[in-house]
């Protein structure tokens, strides 16, 4: 299979919406961004709670554009990321609710900013 199969686009934006969930539940917890270590782990356990295998490639690419949409995405937000949207957003800590208008409002971002997207051609370039 290829990498693409194996990880498909809908896989890769809930992941990415994930870690920036995630990194923004850390941030008003903490004040600071997850650590390298516990984006990693936020990493594997999405991929285990969900099923999905993803290369190398695919996860670091993913972690390292999480904090950057968070950043973006608490920057641009008329909702403000306090304790409370960011409990809502999450069953038990761990699943998303994709009911949720904070992640909802995330998973668009993540989509719209996803890296590795595919590029077309048009028509006229190829004749």
């Amino acid at each position: 299979m290829t990498r693409l199969l194996d990880f498909d686009l809908l896989a890769r934006t809930e992941l990415l919406t994930y870690l920036v969930a995630s990194q923004l539940a850390m941030r008003e917890k903490t004040g600071r961004w997850l650590k390298v270590e516990h984006v990693v782990e936020s990493t594997h356990l999405w991929l285990r709670l969900n099923g999905r295998k993803a290369d190398w490639l695919q996860r670091v690419t993913l972690a390292c554009r999480a904090q950057y949409l968070a950043e973006n995405v608490a920057w641009a937000s008329q909702r403000r990321y306090d304790a409370k949207t960011v409990a809502g957003a999450f069953f038990g800590g761990l699943r998303l609710d994709f009911r949720s208008p904070a992640v909802i409002e995330i998973f668009i971002a993540c989509a719209a900013n996803l890296p590795g997207q595919l590029t077309f051609l048009d028509k006229s370039s190829t004749a």
